[in-house]
Formats: structure tokens, C-alpha cells, sequence
């Protein structure tokens, strides 16, 4: 399997042979009325997201797509625009191939919309297998399945995570960013409540090879989103989502969408208490 970061947009590609699978996430399909709430106006902003995806699949060709989750905003119903703006989409893009849908905190109601044949995956996520290789995707907000424990890598997303940069004149900027991290210690205990400590005690080759995982935090789509600031605040502390809070974030690698490294996330924060990150 090769697992390859699309340059300069917010999805990747896995690839093997003749597959090939388009990943994103948090479209946040409807973000409009937010933006309404607050006084702020983005005219035609489902049309952009729908525009970009498509000439993204035009230019991918995939032979699937998975959407990890966020395809909508609205968390507990749809609005009339947003279920027709998503019907569009998701239209379109069984055109070009089959779909599968991570099921996101905002994907209430989803099944509503979809078409035939698209598979709706639980919030709990799922394992994707490549022969030897074997992936969990999940949207991260919701407790895995203990079929995470089959796999050497993991793909999430959910925190919408950017970083703050600051310009010469002090301008400060927040840019989309990759997380590349690892699990700490404490995912053990953490899986022996969601699972059940019989399940982990049973699988000890498996435990070892969660500690070893390469976890990938996909930046979202939506560029709109206010995201979470990794290098703002103590990030460590800061995550209470069930999967996040044990991740080794300050260790993280980041990377920005044209694929510059920016270095370990402790190091960032460091140099932005200095004001010290100038670019």
C-alpha cells in the first residue's frame, strides 16, 4: 500500500495496483448558516466546496472515496440547502466511484441523503486492508472498534487542526496543517476500558504494534473552519476527545499543505511563546 499526501489540498490517496481511494474530511457541507449567525456572508461556499472536490476527483481519478466524516455542518438536522447541496455532491461523485461515509459528529440523518449503494461506515470506524497492510480510518470523536488493533496505521481527523504563524509585520495567519503522531502509554489502559481488559490481556503482539502506529490527523477541507490552534496552547492538556487526549501531540511532526515540514509541535509553540516563528 502506498499512502501518498495530495500536494497542496487537504486529502490523500491509497494506492495499490489499479485502486486507488480518495480520503478527505469535514466538508461541513452547510457551514453558511454559521457564518449567517455571526453577521459573516460566504456567497455560494457549498457551490466552492462542491467545485473543488469535483475538479479533485477529476484530477485523482479515483476508484473510490471515503469521506471521514463532517460531510455536513448542521449536527442534528439538515437544512433545505445543505440536503440539496450534499445530494449533489454525493451524486457526482458516484459518477466517478464508489463511496463509503465515516460517520462524523455533524453526519446526522446522512442515511437520508446518500445514494444506492453508498456504504455509511459507524462513528466507531473501520479496517481497510491492502494485502499485508492494514489501515483503521475513523472521524476520532467516538471510541474505536477492536479491530484497531489489527493495524499498523491510523487515519483521523475532527479537530480541524492548523497552525498560527506570524509575518515580519506581526500579521498573524492560521494555515492548515498534517499531523504525523504516535500513541503515549496511556492508550493501553485506555483500550482496556473500551474494549475490555480481557480483549487487550489476549492480544499482547497487538498491543505492541499500537505503540508503534503512525497516526495521520487530515487537515479539513472546509479552509473556513475555525480550527484547532495546535501550536496556541498546551495542546497536550488541552485535547479531551477520547482518541486525542492520547496522542503525544507535543512530539508530533507537522506539516503545512505544500508539504513544508514545519518540525515537532513542541518546538512550534516554543518558538511562538518567542516570537520567535516569523516566515
Amino acid at each position: 500500500m502506498h499512502l501518498k499526501l495530495i500536494k497542496n489540498e487537504p486529502a490523500l490517496l491509497l494506492q495499490e495496483k489499479s485502486r486507488r481511494i480518495l480520503v478527505v474530511a469535514d466538508l461541513h457541507i452547510g457551514y453558511e448558516r454559521t457564518l449567517f449567525k455571526k453577521d459573516q456572508y460566504s456567497i455560494n461556499l457549498a457551490e466552492r466546496i462542491i467545485q473543488r472536490f469535483e475538479q479533485l476527483v477529476a484530477n485523482v481519478k479515483p476508484s473510490e472515496v471515503i469521506i471521514l466524516g463532517d460531510l455536513k455542518h448542521s449536527i442534528r438536522d439538515f437544512s433545505p440547502q445543505e440536503f440539496h447541496k450534499v445530494a449533489v455532491l454525493l451524486n457526482q461523485i458516484k459518477q466517478k466511484a464508489s463511496l463509503t461515509i465515516v460517520r462524523g459528529n455533524h453526519d446526522a440523518d446522512i442515511e437520508l441523503v446518500v445514494p444506492d449503494d453508498t456504504q455509511i461506515i459507524p462513528a466507531s470506524g473501520f479496517k481497510l486492508s491492502f494485502d499485508s497492510q492494514q489501515v483503521f480510518l475513523i472521524h476520532g470523536h467516538a471510541q474505536p472498534t477492536q479491530d484497531i488493533l489489527d493495524c499498523s496505521s491510523l487515519l483521523m481527523a475532527h479537530i480541524h487542526p492548523v497552525i498560527a504563524i506570524s509575518s515580519l509585520k506581526n500579521r498573524i495567519t492560521t494555515h492548515r496543517v498534517w499531523v504525523k503522531a504516535k500513541w503515549k502509554p496511556t492508550i493501553i489502559d485506555a483500550m482496556k476500558k473500551w474494549l475490555g481488559k480481557a480483549t487487550i490481556d489476549s492480544r499482547r503482539a497487538n498491543v505492541d504494534q499500537l505503540l508503534n502506529m503512525r497516526v495521520l490527523i487530515l487537515p479539513a477541507f472546509l479552509d473556513l473552519l475555525r480550527g484547532h490552534v495546535l501550536n496556541s496552547e498546551v495542546t497536550e492538556n488541552h485535547l479531551g476527545i477520547p482518541l486525542f487526549r492520547h496522542l503525544s501531540m507535543n512530539n508530533s511532526e507537522i506539516f503545512l499543505l505544500d508539504h513544508t515540514p514545519l518540525g515537532r509541535l513542541e518546538d512550534l509553540q516554543s518558538r511562538r511563546k518567542t516570537k520567535e516563528e516569523k516566515f
